[in-house]
């Protein structure tokens, strides 16, 4: 799931307006993979969720439309964020 520095996360299509989990198998916009997102459809709810744990990406490489990104591709954006930051 990309994390903005707000606790809540852009519903996807897939999600329903129940409040009730996303699909448990969440498709990876970037690589395609199947993973497992704990974001629930309603962002004004709270969610727990493996990527509550890693660093936060920057609001500015945040897309309004932008899926959760699996945990391979989370960590990626991430160190790209992090060598971008430590070389300029």
């Amino acid at each position: 799931m990309t994390r903005s520095s707000s606790s809540t996360s852009p519903a996807s299509p897939s999600a329903s307006r129940s409040g009730s989990l996303a699909s448990p198998s969440a498709r990876c916009p970037r690589c395609g993979r199947a993973f497992d997102c704990g974001r629930r459809a309603d962002p004004s709810e709270p969610f727990e969720c493996w990527c509550r744990a890693m660093p936060v990406l920057p609001p500015e490489r945040l897309l309004p439309d932008m899926r959760c990104l699996c945990p391979e591709c989370l960590a990626e954006a991430i160190a790209s964020v992090s060598r971008e930051a430590s070389s300029g």
